[in-house]
């Protein structure tokens, strides 16, 4: 009789040993379970957090260079940084970086007919400067980008600037104002042209090369 007691008891003690580890097994998939999306969620916050830094810091960048050569007439390294964040970066920090850095000259110097302008052609650039170097990175297409698009800018800012002035004056003659308003400005446009070309020429291939390490830190850390 005792002997059965016994072996009743030590089955029982059994069972409640492994409910015990089964509860304690549950237990653990659990905590594991909530605590990988926790990990996951703040991984995830952590890179959030470093792209909106990355593109702040991209765009205050393109402000403040751009506010240092202000007293040269057309001489500017946006075009340059803008090309580099493209080949380096993409599309996904280039096209937000500019876009903040139109909104951050809008804000400082006040509403005009280069808004326009501004909108239209720096977001044209990051675009395609990021389909030109989406494989390959060349000195003579950087330099061949930048002057073509340099051009452009001188082209868009006598439309933007000719629109601006007809929406106030009824039966303007466009075509030739925009020809009176491009050729005026031809000097200032040869001027940015040459400019960007020499310092995309020297500066494009020296910057990427600090651009990636700069991703290669960020992207290890």
């Amino acid at each position: 009789m005792c002997k059965h007691a016994l072996a009743q008891k030590s089955r029982s003690s059994d069972v409640l040993c492994g409910e015990r580890a089964e509860a304690a097994s549950a237990a653990e998939c659990a905590e594991e379970s909530f605590s990988a999306p926790r990990s996951a969620r703040g991984k995830k916050g952590r890179l959030a957090a470093e792209y909106v830094v990355k593109v702040a810091v991209m765009s205050a960048l393109l402000t403040a260079l751009k506010f240092a050569l202000s007293f040269i007439p057309n001489v500017e390294v946006v075009t340059l940084l803008i090309m580099v964040y493209a080949a380096v970066f993409g599309a996904a920090y280039a096209l937000p970086a500019v876009l903040v850095f139109c909104a951050v000259e809008v804000a400082i110097y006040g509403a005009g007919s280069w808004v326009v302008l501004y909108f239209l052609y720096w977001p044209l650039l990051a675009v395609v400067s990021c389909l030109i170097f989406a494989r390959r990175r060349s000195v003579i297409a950087a330099v061949f980008t930048a002057a073509v698009m340099s051009v452009l800018f001188g082209v868009l800012s006598a439309c933007c600037d000719t629109l601006f002035v007809a929406a106030g004056f009824s039966g303007l003659d466009l075509a030739a104002y925009w020809t009176a308003y491009y050729v005026r400005g031809l000097y200032f446009d040869l001027v940015h042209v040459v400019s960007n070309f020499i310092v995309v020429a020297v500066l494009f291939v020296p910057l990427c090369a600090a651009g990636d390490r700069i991703k290669r830190g960020t992207s290890r850390s």
